[in-house]
């Protein structure tokens, strides 16, 4: 019989606020830890970019060039051209890493920081194309270019605002905690509840920490690992400090 060692979430209800696409890792990782989660997507992810957009951005790169992908959706939209592009590819996080076909690079510390921090320096002649979102922080070009990299930017889908049913908003009336995996996701739980909240707000990095309190909504916990996991462990150490 599992105990409160092995099921530390054990009968909190925690809702997840991921596009639906991307809700199931999430909500399996806290069901194992215990929790009950309630998935309530307060965005979808719309595609922006054509395939004949994305062979146009990367079908010139050469082997001292890089593809850096930024989230896994945006993986998923270039894995095919990038399997067989010489190129060499960076993710942000190994929730992204996985969703490529190959990558030479994943950043240790699972942030658009974090991957900065491990890039190569550049000679200004060779080119990177980051692959990220419409609305995604500008943090990857920024950093890559100081680093003496000619930098071009691929939007290849882009968050819209998803309404959750009312059966879904009663179930958040009675949550314990919400993780915030974007900034998106917060300014669409803004625009549905205001700036009520269960009593814990659980985010997966810095970037999106400062997005949620725009918004005007407390952080009570930011994750170390900026993964899936490490949102649990987050979550996990607010409930049985260590």
């Amino acid at each position: 019989m599992p105990d409160a060692a092995t099921l530390p979430l054990a009968g909190l209800r925690v809702v997840v606020t991921r596009p639906v696409e991307q809700a199931g890792v999430l909500a399996a990782l806290l069901a194992e830890a215990g929790a009950t989660p309630i998935v309530m997507p307060l965005i979808d992810l719309e595609d922006v970019a054509s395939a004949a957009e994305i062979d146009s951005a990367i079908g010139g790169l050469g082997e001292g060039d890089w593809v850096v992908v930024a989230s896994a959706h945006a993986a998923s939209r270039v894995r095919e051209r990038v399997q067989i592009s010489p190129a060499r590819v960076a993710a942000v996080g190994t929730t992204t890493a996985a969703a490529l076909a190959r990558v030479d690079l994943v950043a240790e510390r699972q942030s658009a920081e974090g991957l900065v921090e491990c890039f190569p320096v550049g000679t200004g002649t060779g080119s990177v194309v980051v692959v990220q979102a419409a609305d995604g922080a500008p943090t990857l070009v920024a950093g890559l270019s100081g680093l003496g990299w000619r930098v071009g930017r691929l939007d290849t889908h882009r968050s819209v605002a998803v309404v959750p049913t009312v059966a879904q908003q009663l179930a958040v009336l009675r949550a314990d905690a919400v993780i915030f995996t974007s900034g998106s996701q917060a300014e669409s739980w803004v625009q549905v509840f205001g700036t009520s909240t269960p009593p814990m707000v659980v985010t997966i990095g810095p970037h999106t920490s400062r997005k949620v309190e725009q918004c005007g909504l407390k952080v009570s916990a930011t994750a170390a690992d900026h993964s899936l996991p490490g949102v649990v462990a987050a979550l996990q150490d607010l409930v049985l400090p260590r």
